[in-house]
């Protein structure tokens, strides 16, 4: 999924690039080594898991490499390697296989045969994953698809937009492009075109971002708004609408009530900080 969201930024000595990257930098998704482990901290997802294990699937093979049909469940499925399954069901010669795996093994003996691959909690021995608490993006770039949408001249034409401002190589970016090649060879379509995503196309003064506010215009109105560094702690500055508008303890520092609707937390925003500049990234979440 992405979205796009507006960074805003104080005019200062460090280059523009820079001063992006480090705003958007502690918003990284995140695990270890990817950033130091006192900024993880672990999700524990131990009940879900115990769902899975508890749940009556029915798995079919569809046979010749078409994968895995899984059934029941709901969303615990998620939980479950189907390679592990597959490996298992060809293992006892079955094309579908109905089980309650509590029924034969404990949670712990679930999770080493049929579970995704999750961390354990050396103190609660719980399982899950070790994230970065304020991961909001995998990769971002300077306008990106939304190129053009900051300044209301957003571009509508084909093709695949290079920013020369970015979070830098990323392995889901490059898988996605690859997909994209492979359908469009499959379906006879050409290949993609490359265009340079232009600075000045996906930046703007707060000052006039706050007159196309009041004036209705939709340019001004991101689904994600950034705060500057040091103007909150960290866990209030990245404001976002999907799938609720939050972080709600924001609001007071801009003047509102944790009951604002969205409008008047950008009006808020882009009048705190109307000497300010703002870029549009299109993030990838």
């Amino acid at each position: 999924m992405f979205s796009v969201a507006y960074v805003i930024l104080p005019f200062a000595d460090i280059a523009p690039a820079d001063a992006i990257r480090a705003s958007l930098a502690p918003f990284q998704r995140a695990g270890p080594g990817d950033i130091p482990q006192d900024r993880l901290s672990f999700d524990d997802e131990t009940d879900d898991l115990r769902r899975a294990h508890e749940a009556r699937f029915t798995f079919t093979d569809l046979g010749e490499g078409r994968g895995l049909r899984t059934e029941g469940g709901s969303d615990e499925y998620w939980y479950v390697d189907t390679a592990k399954v597959q490996d298992e069901m060809r293992q006892r010669g079955l094309q579908t296989w109905q089980v309650r795996c509590a029924d034969s093994m404990d949670l712990d003996d679930f999770v080493h045969r049929f579970g995704r691959r999750m961390d354990r909690h050396k103190v609660t021995g719980g399982y899950g994953h070790w994230r970065n608490p304020l991961g909001r993006w995998d990769w971002w770039d300077l306008g990106g698809r939304f190129d053009g949408y900051i300044i209301g001249e957003r571009a509508h034409g084909a093709g695949r937009g290079v920013a020369q401002v970015s979070s830098g190589h990323s392995r889901g970016r490059s898988l996605l492009a690859n997909v994209e090649d492979v359908l469009g060879a499959a379906l006879g379509q050409p290949p993609v075109e490359i265009f340079d995503v232009r600075s000045d196309r996906n930046v703007e003064l707060a000052a006039t971002l706050l007159a196309d506010l009041k004036a209705g215009r939709q340019n001004a109105r991101p689904g994600t708004l950034v705060l500057p560094p040091g103007s909150v702690e960290d866990r209030l500055r990245w404001l976002h609408t999907w799938p609720t508008l939050a972080p709600t303890e924001a609001f007071p520092h801009l003047g509102l009530s944790r009951e604002a609707e969205w409008p008047e937390v950008l009006q808020a925003a882009y009048t705190r900080f109307h000497d300010h500049w703002v870029a549009a990234i299109a993030y990838h979440l």
